[in-house]
């Protein structure tokens, strides 16, 4: 049986010293196995959900080059693996010589360990592992698609209920509106920032700053072509990625994300909160070891967190939302 064939390659994953979970899930957010730590069927089903949502968001970035992701917290890691084609692998070169199509992307591994884990190891086994789930895949032919099920209206709305755990309180509505102002000055150290960067990270690419809701403060592109709107676009998917990947970590172990990772076929990128906001970059594979590029991106990071704090901040909170008040004081002439 194929189920029985990838629990065995799970509980591989599962005796590396610090993993705590493993699940074989489904693009769609289907979990089809799973190993580790004893979990409930809701837990199960929360780890894939909310798993998918992220990969989802890494594949759009990435369609053509994602290798995995890695989020990093304080108290876990979260690694999300796909069982992607690879001329390396000898299944994958039949498959591709001999236009057979084996379902390229539609699953992948979801493992959480310890924040301490080696991710050496894990990285070795979960290779290991994904030909062997995969090789199980192709071989059986078996399609892992569940039935599709009609929902009622009263079946919907106990669903929705189910998802409402907040206890009742006496709300009050409170906008608060806030501006930064990069003066040119301010934009000039990022510069210089940026500038000392590419002199450590050799192979450094493109970097962007982005604040709350995707909006793009400064870009700097050392080589190759890369427009201001495909910055645009990578910035507000990219704070899309980190706020999805913030709120599943925080569901799945309350915590915060320190730090996301998207490895490539041929480059790494780093995704890190910066106060509101989140700090991207791109480094090309080549002259220097992941290893190392973890250990500088922090150093750059206090550095241009002062840049940031430079900017103005202003605050002006209204503490209640009434449209007679609004109207009240607005005199018309």
């Amino acid at each position: 049986m194929p189920a029985d064939q990838i629990k065995i390659s799970l509980e591989k994953i599962k005796e590396v010293n610090g993993v705590e979970n493993a699940v074989l899930t489904q693009r769609d957010g289907n979990p089809i196995q799973s190993s580790g730590v004893w979990l409930s069927r809701d837990e199960i089903f929360n780890i894939s959900s909310a798993s998918s949502a992220i990969y989802n968001l890494g594949l759009h970035l990435h369609p053509d080059e994602l290798k995995y992701i890695l989020l990093e917290g304080k108290s876990s890691k979260i690694l999300l693996a796909p069982l992607k084609n690879s001329m390396d692998d000898p299944i994958d070169r039949i498959l591709i010589r001999q236009d057979i199509d084996n379902k390229n992307e539609e699953f992948f591994i979801a493992i959480t360990a310890a924040p301490k884990v080696n991710l050496g190891g894990v990285f070795l086994q979960t290779r290991e592992s994904l030909r062997e789930i995969k090789k199980s895949l192709i071989l059986t032919g078996e399609s892992f698609k569940p039935p599709l099920r009609r929902y009622d209206d009263k079946q919907i709305a106990h669903l929705l209920e189910s998802f409402s755990i907040k206890e009742d309180t006496k709300e009050t509505l409170r906008i608060n509106t806030t501006s930064f102002c990069f003066s040119e000055n301010t934009l000039a150290k990022m510069d210089q920032a940026y500038q000392k960067l590419t002199s450590t990270v050799l192979d450094m690419t493109r970097a962007s700053l982005t604040v709350s809701g995707g909006f793009i403060v400064s870009t700097y592109l050392n080589e190759g072509n890369f427009s201001e709107l495909d910055f645009e676009h990578e910035a507000a998917m990219s704070y899309a990625l980190y706020s999805t990947a913030n709120r599943c970590a925080w569901l799945l172990k309350k915590m915060k994300i320190s730090s996301i990772l998207l490895e490539c076929m041929s480059y790494y990128q780093f995704t890190v909160p910066l106060g509101d906001g989140i700090f991207t970059l791109t480094v090309k594979k080549g002259r220097q070891k992941l290893g190392l590029l973890r250990l500088i991106l922090p150093r750059f990071l206090i550095v241009l967190n002062k840049i940031v704090k430079e900017a103005q901040v202003i605050e002006n909170p209204v503490n209640s939302f009434e449209l007679k008040h609004i109207i009240n004081g607005i005199m018309l002439k």
